[in-house]
C-alpha cells in the first residue's frame, strides 16, 4: 500500500486546551476521531485510525506542518482494527513511536491478523445466532466476509507491513507517565472491550473515552470480547471521576459527561425490560429482539454486528440471572424464552 496524499485532506482541528483532532473516514463503520498533542519532543497521538486511513492521517499533519517522523507517542485505546490497525504499516513510516496500550492487550494479542480472523469468525457466529432464514444468513455473511476481504487485501498490498502488534509500554490501571511534557493518567475501562484503556489529561479534566460510549450508548460485544458486566462497572467508576471534557472516538464531544454515562445506564435498563417484555409475549430470536430495541434501519450500513452484540450481552446477562433461556436449533440458530 503506497502511503500517498489523497483527494480528501481531513482538517487537523484546534479543539482547545492544546488538543488537535482529525477525522479519519473508514470504509465501514463511523469516522474515527484521532487525537493529538504537540509537545516537546513532538507529537502525542490518541489512536491512528484503520489501516486504509494512513494517507488521510499524513495529509492531515502535512497541513500544519508535520510529518510522521514528528510522530513521538501513540496511545491506543484498545485492539479494535478502526483504532489500531494502522499500527502495523505506520511503524515502516514512522521509526521513532513509541507504542502504549494495555499491558494483557500487549501480551495477549501477537499477530493481529490472527486475532482478527478470530473477531471474524465470532462474527459470524453472532449472526448464525440471529437470522433463522438461510437466504437472509447467506447475504449478510458475504457482505461481513466482503468488509474483511478488503481489510486483509490493504495488508497484503504492502511490503512494509508487519503483523505482530507492537506495544512498547504496557500499562496498568491508574498508571502515571509523562509524553512530551505532559503528564496522562490511564484508566482500565474494560466493557466494551476486554483491553480498553481511558487516557486522562489531569491538568485540563480531559478524558479520551474511545468506545465506552458512542451516540448516547456503546457498543459491547460479549461473544467476542466485551462484557456488560464490566461496562456498569466501568460506567458507575467514571462517575466517581472529575471529568470536565469527554472526548470519544467517534461522533462528537460529549457535553455533559456525567449527564450522559448515567442516561447510558438507564438506556441500557430499558433495553434489558423491553427484551423481558416482548419474551413474556411469546418466543423471539435476536434479530426480533434487536429490531425490537434499536430498529430496522441498523440492517444498512457496519451497525449490524454492533446492535447484534450489544442485544446479545443483555441476553446473556438475563440468561445468567435465570430469567429466560436459549433454545439452540439448526445451523447455530437460537430462540428466547421467558423463565416462568
Amino acid at each position: 500500500m503506497k502511503v500517498t496524499v489523497p483527494k480528501r485532506i481531513p482538517d487537523m482541528e484546534d479543539i482547545g486546551d492544546g488538543v488537535f483532532k482529525i477525522v479519519l473516514p473508514q470504509p465501514f463503520y463511523a469516522p474515527n476521531n484521532i487525537y493529538l498533542y504537540h509537545g516537546n519532543d513532538g507529537l502525542t497521538l490518541i489512536d491512528s485510525g484503520y489501516i486504509e486511513s494512513i494517507p488521510m492521517l499524513q495529509a492531515s499533519l502535512k497541513t500544519k506542518g508535520f510529518s510522521f517522523k514528528d510522530i513521538r507517542h501513540i496511545i491506543y485505546t484498545h485492539n479494535h482494527l478502526d483504532h489500531i490497525s494502522s499500527s502495523l504499516v505506520l511503524k515502516s513510516y514512522a521509526k521513532n513511536v513509541t507504542y502504549y496500550g494495555y499491558r494483557s492487550m500487549a501480551d495477549g494479542v501477537g499477530n493481529y491478523l490472527e486475532s482478527m480472523m478470530l473477531f471474524e469468525e465470532a462474527t459470524e457466529d453472532l449472526f448464525h445466532k440471529a437470522f433463522g432464514d438461510k437466504e437472509e444468513l447467506n447475504r449478510i455473511l458475504e457482505e461481513s466476509r466482503k468488509g474483511w476481504r478488503q481489510f486483509f487485501s490493504k495488508f497484503s498490498e504492502t511490503k512494509k507491513g508487519d503483523p505482530v502488534l507492537r506495544i512498547d509500554v504496557a500499562i496498568d490501571h491508574n498508571d502515571s507517565l509523562e509524553l512530551g511534557g505532559r503528564l496522562f493518567r490511564f484508566l482500565h475501562t474494560p466493557g466494551h472491550n476486554l483491553y480498553h484503556i481511558t487516557p486522562v489529561d489531569p491538568s485540563t479534566g480531559i478524558y479520551f473515552s474511545g468506545d465506552l460510549i458512542i451516540a448516547n450508548l456503546t457498543a459491547i460485544y460479549s461473544e467476542m470480547d466485551g462484557s456488560l458486566g464490566d461496562y456498569y462497572f466501568t460506567l458507575s467508576k467514571l462517575l466517581e471521576e472529575p471529568i470536565k471534557r469527554m472526548l470519544p472516538a467517534h461522533g462528537s464531544e460529549i457535553e455533559d459527561p456525567k449527564k450522559t454515562i448515567t442516561l447510558v445506564k438507564k438506556t441500557l435498563s430499558i433495553l434489558e425490560k423491553g427484551v423481558l417484555r416482548r419474551l413474556r409475549e411469546g418466543e423471539s430470536d435476536l434479530k426480533v429482539l434487536m429490531e425490537a430495541a434499536i430498529g430496522k434501519k441498523v440492517h444498512n450500513g457496519g451497525h449490524l454486528p454492533t446492535a447484534l452484540g450489544l442485544v446479545y450481552s443483555i441476553i446473556q446477562k438475563l440468561v445468567l440471572e435465570g430469567q429466560i433461556r436459549i433454545e439452540k436449533r439448526e445451523n447455530g440458530y437460537e430462540v428466547f424464552h421467558i423463565v416462568n
